[in-house]
């Protein structure tokens, strides 16, 4: 019997994903990872039953939040689709998806993004031959100012930076379809210079597994005030980027362009936090009227003393 992880290596893989990031092939691999634990076995082709799925992310979500356990259902219901394409398997999936409930976006304020670079400035410590409070502040600001994700800042080859300039190939953006060229202030050009005195090809250096930079961010994140949930780690300054952008320009257009999205209803549902976005317009609580309460009634002394 096929088992899910040799029908994703050598089935999936090569039709649906050739090309594509490893992180593509990681979400999949850890959403078998986690039904072959909840079925105590390695899991198979047979496995891609309807109710066995749903129970499967019913457990998951006593622990999980809908986000998490809706990544895990698409992830297998997209191999479990081409399954049934190539009739490796008798039925389509018909799971139903998770109810996610709406977020606002968060994002950094003017303020929040002054304390979070202070707190990097003063990380202890060394990455590489390259001061920990050097590196930070150069990376907050060039995503700050670019809006690019940190899985392709940490990917930029060192000779596609040339001052102001920060040239992002498409190779190792998300989609893999798009270059993207920043113009970067003179203040992080000098940064980015500093951080980038390091003999490796990339213009960042971290030399040691690439998840554990997100535990060492949120180290920084801390000691700035700011929490240390999902919603504070490096895509909050992707966000950032976007609603300072329509903040200054009075529109999502802008940062919709900016930041390579296909439509403005991406941008605003995921990206713009409407305390920066609205704090030039008129907010809905000072257009609403006032309502005075009217005057109290009188108590008179008897009601008082009984």
């Amino acid at each position: 019997m096929t088992t899910l992880s040799d029908f994703l290596d050598r089935i999936y893989v090569p039709l649906r994903l050739r090309g594509r990031s490893h992180n593509s092939v990681r979400l999949l691999e850890h959403a078998i990872r986690q039904y072959s634990k909840y079925l105590r076995r390695d899991a198979v082709l047979d496995d891609f039953d309807d109710l066995t799925v749903s129970q499967f992310l019913t457990h998951r979500g006593a622990k999980l939040s809908p986000y998490s356990v809706e990544r895990e259902r698409c992830a297998l219901l997209a191999m479990w689709r081409l399954a049934a394409d190539r009739r490796l398997v008798d039925k389509r999936p018909c799971v139903q998806a998770e109810l996610l409930p709406e977020r606002t976006p968060r994002a950094f304020t003017v303020e929040e993004l002054e304390r979070l670079y202070s707190a990097a400035e003063t990380t202890p410590g060394w990455i590489g031959p390259v001061k920990a409070g050097a590196f930070w502040p150069a990376l907050i600001m060039a995503l700050y100012e670019s809006g690019e994700r940190v899985d392709a800042m940490l990917h930029v080859p060192r000779d596609c930076f040339r001052a102001p300039f920060l040239r992002v190939p498409a190779g190792i953006r998300k989609g893999r379809r798009t270059e993207r060229i920043y113009e970067l202030t003179a203040e992080t050009c000098r940064l980015v210079d500093i951080a980038a005195t390091h003999d490796a090809a990339t213009l960042f250096l971290w030399p040691t597994d690439p998840s554990t930079i997100y535990t060492h961010f949120k180290k920084i994140t801390k000691r700035a005030g700011l929490g240390t949930s999902r919603e504070e780690m490096f895509h909050c300054i992707r966000r950032t980027t976007a609603s300072h952008l329509a903040a200054a320009t009075g529109s999502v257009d802008a940062a919709t362009k900016y930041l390579g999205h296909s439509s403005d209803r991406v941008t605003r549902r995921s990206y713009i936090d409407p305390r920066i976005a609205n704090a030039g317009g008129v907010k809905p609580i000072d257009a609403l009227p006032k309502i005075r309460p009217p005057a109290a009634p009188r108590i008179h002394r008897l009601d008082r003393l009984a």
